[in-house]
């Protein structure tokens, strides 16, 4: 989807549709040089919150941002071009999204009428490797990244509570400390990949494909919303496997043994179940035709509503070698936006 000025006037005015809204957003965060036109200091400090944002959380959030510092070998104030980085860190931490107020209060009439809100700054890192080495950082959470050379990191620190987000320009490795509460995502170019603990490695310099690369555990790849509108979903990699996305925005997974299998668009599949021992592989399977098949495999008790799960596939493997059944159940869950606790030996899914 091309973007034109029109269209970016209209965002910030709050007059976009939610399709055009996820867009627009996903084309800031690719592009943070346009999005930085849009955002001089003054035009930064007349951000508010939509309406259908809390009003304390909006507060919150405000004076944060006014007082977030950075640290690139030592800590500055901040500035207008990481104004713009710290927007792009909303839109994706927060899930929020900015509108420009024609009548903005004064920033004096925010911070004196708020003392009884005690939020601690939140701080921004950016790291940068200007060297020609791979340099090493550790995290608040204690993940482990290899950051290459010509490469840059922007993250808060600490994380926020309920999610760990990252922005990578150009290449890194990820050893991610498990933290079922706050799943780990890293945003590169138009996919964003997710992991609960895991290893795995991403390239996205400008102008080359992106790649992914798991290297151990597990990881769930979502693609932007131009991707998307082309029919590719979000899709789960295995130990080996590499995903890229090549310039055609065409989707390709390479596994260990370098098999080539191109992501379809969505069409009508046969659904097929290979059991290999305790290995169970499942093809565009229905989620009610795999939780079955669980349960009787592993003699489980599993509760669902069928209705609830209309509709929902999923491609994938368990080994229960590497994993448990809730946590396989709990990875589905990922993608679908479902929840799976173990209540007394019985294995409950429901919507979140």
């Amino acid at each position: 989807m091309k973007i034109t000025e029109a269209q970016i006037r209209r965002y910030f005015n709050n007059e976009c549709d939610t399709q055009e809204r996820q867009a627009i957003g996903d084309y800031f965060i690719r592009h943070p040089e346009v999005l930085k036109k849009y955002l001089t200091e003054q035009s930064w400090e007349n951000f508010e919150a939509r309406q259908a944002l809390p009003k304390e959380i909006s507060k919150k959030l405000l004076s944060a941002i006014r007082t977030n510092t950075y640290e690139l070998q030592r800590r500055r104030i901040i500035s207008r071009n990481w104004a713009a980085a710290a927007a792009i860190l909303l839109f994706i931490t927060g899930g929020l999204w900015y509108t420009q107020s024609n009548e903005p209060e004064p920033v004096k009439s925010l911070t004196a009428t708020e003392p009884a809100i005690a939020l601690a700054p939140v701080r921004y890192q950016r790291r940068f490797n200007s060297t020609n080495k791979t340099l090493s950082l550790v995290l608040e959470d204690s993940s482990l990244v290899q950051l290459s050379p010509n490469s840059e990191l922007i993250y808060p620190q600490p994380f926020l509570h309920d999610k760990r987000s990252i922005v990578l320009k150009g290449e890194a490795r990820f050893d991610v400390a498990k933290d079922q509460a706050r799943p780990f995502t890293v945003y590169a170019g138009q996919l964003a990949t997710t992991a609960l603990g895991t290893v795995f490695s991403i390239s996205a310099f400008e102008g080359e494909n992106i790649r992914v690369h798991l290297l151990s555990g597990k990881v769930r790849v979502d693609a932007g919303s131009s991707l998307m509108a082309r029919g590719i979903k979000s899709t789960v990699l295995l130990p080996g496997q590499q995903l890229q996305l090549n310039g055609l925005q065409q989707m390709v997974i390479t596994d260990v043994k370098e098999k080539i299998r191109r992501i379809p668009m969505p069409v009508p599949a046969k659904t097929k179940t290979q059991t290999d021992s305790q290995l169970m592989v499942f093809h565009n399977e229905s989620l009610e035709s795999i939780f079955n098949r669980l349960a009787e495999h592993f003699k489980t008790n599993i509760q669902f509503r069928p209705e609830q799960l209309a509709g929902m596939t999923f491609t994938g493997k368990f080994d229960p070698e590497k994993e448990s059944l809730l946590e396989f159940i709990q990875t589905i869950g990922l993608l679908n936006n479902l929840s799976a606790v173990n209540e007394n030996g019985i294995i409950q899914v429901t919507v979140q």
